[in-house]
């Protein structure tokens, strides 16, 4: 009798502890479901407060449009600082030793800070990407669609400036810019575009929509990447509307017009340099953001495959051999890039492609190997699986490599084989590595861990001891410094990876 009444007692405890179990879990759920409807309506609370903002200044800008435009002198462009570099690599003998020795540094260089993201409102992007729609283009080898976009909404009868104004209205009055400005948004997520990348996205658009119009292409180019927060605006030449955009970092090779103490480039060809250039003064938005010239993701462009390129014991001697292939698509879309300073390409991302194929093997090839060893390793593979030529004789121009072009064109350079050497020392044995910039070359230097006592050329960054490592010097080992550049004065450049 005992026993019965402490089982049913048990069993009482247990019906209790489900019940409390599951009114937990009901509680849990409607916290859950309460929560994120308040998130939605705060979701939906920003983005009318943003829309409503956004009318406010298409109206003010409209304005300024209709206001005064002035004449504005062309700046000359300016020409990349380049100073000639070696013909051929530097052929390291094997007997020749590497000396002990601290290398004055001229200065440092912090590592390049991010810009932050644009406060716009990005559309929902469902995981099922719709497969067709009314309009249809293609950008880089990729398809890509959009929603019907009602062209009658932009009609540019004359570029005055109140006829060009009553256009603004009438393109942003009643969201009719909307659909297509998420459309536009989709796509730069989908893809994973870069600022670059969505200024030329954006011109495609509006080819697309007014195939006959320049002036409606220009109109409607600087309407979506003013209301996607960037900072551009309307010019006039020669009676033709042209954009005009403001880059985070110094273009070279390509005139520009002071406005408002920034610099503005001009999109396209000007057919004649001598008519007077027209814009207004004034932005778009308080602090609007400049088209960032650093690649921050790598962008997801339809597959075109490049030839493979074999890697072999032939070309380095330290392994068997293996294949690797770069998408041709992103390598087009990198020839469409402005000429910018050298270490903006070693901000790039690595493809996947070569993150799944490069460096795996290198992580094979390197794995139980102290730090010193590995190092040497991967310097072996920049000076001998790589033929060198300067930019000037490959291309007739200079040109530094996002990482995936290695990979793609027969040569490289010093620039090159430093940025991909400083990634790959850094993905592969997570050492932290800076750029040594001399005069006429570029290596870099890595801090190995405390204990691996490596001899040779070292510079001290921040009380750290880094020592040289020069991957286009053929046969040349962690610490070596050519004779050449003994008594130079390199300035370091940080890398954020």
């Amino acid at each position: 009798m005992r026993l019965s009444v402490f089982l049913i007692i048990i069993l009482l405890f247990s019906l209790i502890g489900v019940q409390a179990q599951n009114t937990a879990a009901s509680d849990f759920e409607n916290f859950r479901k309460e929560k994120k409807a308040e998130f939605e309506r705060f979701r939906e609370e920003k983005k009318t407060e943003f829309e409503l903002y956004r009318k406010q200044l298409n109206e003010e800008y409209a304005a300024m449009i209709a206001g005064e435009w002035k004449a504005y002198k062309k700046e000359p462009s300016r020409e990349i600082p380049t100073k000639p570099k070696p013909v051929k690599p530097i052929v390291v003998r094997d007997d020749s030793p590497v000396q002990p020795r601290k290398v004055v540094i001229s200065g440092v260089t912090e590592p390049e800070k991010s810009i932050p993201d644009i406060p716009v409102t990005i559309p929902k992007i469902t995981p099922e990407i719709r497969k067709t729609y009314p309009v249809n283009f293609t950008f880089f080898n990729t398809q890509c669609g959009i929603e019907q976009f009602d062209t009658s909404a932009l009609s540019l009868n004359a570029t005055d400036n109140s006829s060009l104004a009553k256009t603004w209205k009438q393109l942003t009055a009643n969201e009719k810019l909307e659909p297509l400005l998420n459309d536009c948004l989709r796509l730069r997520e989908e893809l994973q575009l870069c600022d670059w990348a969505y200024l030329l996205l954006i011109e495609k658009v509006a080819a697309t929509l007014y195939p006959k119009s320049a002036d409606s292409q220009a109109f409607l180019t600087v309407a979506l990447l003013n209301q996607s927060g960037y900072d551009c605006r309307l010019g006039i030449k020669g009676g033709k509307l042209m954009v005009m955009f403001h880059p985070s970092h110094t273009l070279y090779g390509q005139p520009y017009y002071n406005i408002d103490g920034k610099a503005y480039f001009i999109r396209g060809q000007m057919t004649d340099e001598n008519t007077s250039f027209y814009t207004y003064s004034g932005d778009f938005r308080k602090s609007p953001t400049p088209i960032r010239m650093t690649i921050d993701r790598y962008p997801r462009l339809s597959p075109k495959v490049s030839a493979a390129k074999t890697y072999s014991s032939a070309s380095w001697k330290k392994a068997p051999p293996f294949e690797v292939t770069v998408n041709s698509s992103v390598v087009e879309f990198f020839n469409s890039y402005p000429q910018v300073d050298w270490h903006i390409y070693g901000l790039a991302p690595v493809s996947e492609q070569l993150q799944s194929t490069l460096f795996p093997v290198m992580e094979i090839l390197t794995e139980g190997l102290g730090e010193e060893e590995a190092v040497n390793l991967l310097l072996s593979f920049h000076n001998y699986g790589f033929e060198y030529m300067t930019d000037g004789d490959q291309f007739g121009r200079e040109k530094p490599f996002f990482f995936d072009e290695n990979f793609y064109y027969p040569y490289n350079d010093c620039e090159d084989r430093a940025i991909m050497f400083a990634k790959l020392v850094n993905a592969v044995l997570g050492l932290d590595v800076v750029y040594l910039k001399f005069p006429l070359h570029l290596a870099t230097a890595v801090k190995f861990s405390p204990g691996t006592n490596v001899k040779g050329a070292t510079v001290s960054i921040d009380g750290q001891t880094y020592t040289v490592c020069d991957p286009t010097c053929i046969g040349a080992k962690a610490g070596y410094l050519a004779a050449e550049f003994l008594n130079a004065r390199p300035e370091v450049h940080k890398i954020r990876l």
